[in-house]
């Protein structure tokens, strides 16, 4: 029996979008900030979660927006809260296995859609 199920590879795409989408809400982030170069951060925070922490906790708390978040900019923020949240819910929920975490991660991500709404 194949591990690799509709089901799961669903779950694997969604995690590759959740994850693109994180860098390319740091990116619109760091831009609306000022940053010189914010590419290189949305490049790396979600390569190197330490470079995210330093930029959620440091970098970002130290600059006001210089203009309002726009809808593409509150679209990817609402889709990385989702994906975590479903991805702490999806854990919880499920035995400790990837493949079944995989499988419940899709749906605790679409029931916390709302939410991050």
């Amino acid at each position: 029996m194949s591990l690799l199920t509709p089901a799961v590879a669903f779950g694997a795409a969604l995690g590759l979008f959740v994850w693109h989408a994180s860098g390319v809400w740091v990116n619109f982030d760091a831009h609306a900030r000022g940053s010189d170069y914010p590419a290189v951060w949305g490049v790396f925070a979600p390569l190197l979660g330490i470079v995210l922490f330093y930029y959620l906790l440091w970098w970002r708390r130290g600059r006001s927006r210089e203009y309002l978040p726009s809808r593409w900019e509150r679209a990817t923020a609402i889709v990385v809260v989702a994906g975590l949240g479903g991805l702490g819910v999806g854990s919880l929920v499920s035995p400790p296995d990837p493949v079944s975490q995989l499988t419940t991660w899709p749906v605790a991500f679409a029931c916390c859609l709302p939410v991050a709404y």
